[in-house]
């Protein structure tokens, strides 16, 4: 793999599934968004054939590979044909490995990493496919999760969850600039508690509301002031903020989250906020990582 591909190319995985077809739009509208190239990625994984004739074997793998080639050269004269994106500004990665190895690979010199939420051939009832799910923790650039692309939510604002921590500070970084991009609001939510402690404190929840208000306005300071023309609307509950990010995203056009924002123990306790809203948010949900 050339490393020239993917240096700071908007990198897409490329498939037959539904949910590539959405991620391969929304990664070339994103490319051309950040005036940056666009990577189309195909992993062939090894597979096993139960035969012991080597030639029958490398007449599979050939063809196998046949196959990818052809989908790419497809998918990139689709994209050229279809969108102001020009050949030279798209480019194509294809090896034979497993797709969570190569994409890591890829990630490290990606601007950012864009998958659909299935993969070919993903089973069982989840909507976030195991290889997406893995790289929204293996990756080493933001990951872009997308289930669907609807033209109809691009001017809705950028939604992003904010908890004060190294990886919701880079979130916001991402936000503000995917907002400013766009010519979009951002909002901003901000849980006080990961824990389900409104049963616990009840009205007292209104003595906390103040300091978790002032935590979110002091989280977004800074960059606030670096895109002075991005309208912000800030929000604060007391708990719960997979639950509150899932529900303010059926108003948003896309999530920014950060990854282990509030460590690794905390996510392997409760559960990942990130990979909870990548996976029930119907929106594209960006993952960064940061801290």
């Amino acid at each position: 793999m050339s490393r020239s591909n993917v240096d700071q190319a908007i990198v897409v995985a490329v498939d037959r599934s539904p949910a590539s077809r959405a991620a391969i739009e929304w990664a070339a509208e994103e490319a051309l968004l950040h005036v940056r190239p666009l990577t189309l990625v195909h992993a062939v994984a090894p597979v096993y054939v139960d035969t012991h004739d080597p030639v029958l074997r490398a007449r599979i793998q050939r063809w196998r590979i046949h196959c990818a080639r052809e989908l790419l050269a497809e998918v990139k004269a689709h994209l050229v044909e279809r969108t102001p994106l020009d050949a030279e500004a798209v480019s194509t990665v294809l090896q034979v490995a497993q797709p969570v190895h190569l994409l890591t690979e890829v990630s490290g010199h990606a601007a950012m990493l864009v998958l659909g939420s299935r993969f070919h051939g993903s089973w069982g009832g989840r909507r976030l496919g195991s290889v997406s799910a893995a790289l929204c923790y293996r990756a080493h650039c933001p990951v872009a999760i997308v289930h669907t692309h609807d033209h109809e939510r691009e001017s809705a604002p950028v939604l992003v969850g904010v908890d004060g921590s190294a990886a919701s500070d880079h979130a916001v970084t991402v936000a503000f600039e995917e907002a400013a991009r766009r010519r979009v609001g951002l909002v901003a939510v901000h849980a006080w508690s990961d824990e389900h402690v409104l049963q616990l404190i009840g009205a007292d929840w209104d003595r906390y509301r103040a300091d978790a208000e002032t935590a979110l306005h002091a989280a977004l300071r800074n960059t606030r002031a670096r895109y002075p023309d991005v309208t912000v609307t800030e929000k604060v509950f007391c708990d719960r903020p997979a639950h509150w990010l899932i529900k303010e995203a059926e108003h948003a056009g896309l999530v920014v989250v950060g990854s282990h924002g509030r460590g690794v123990v905390s996510a392997l306790v409760n559960g990942s906020v990130a990979t909870a809203v990548a996976e029930r948010a119907d929106v594209p949900v960006i993952v960064t990582r940061g801290g």
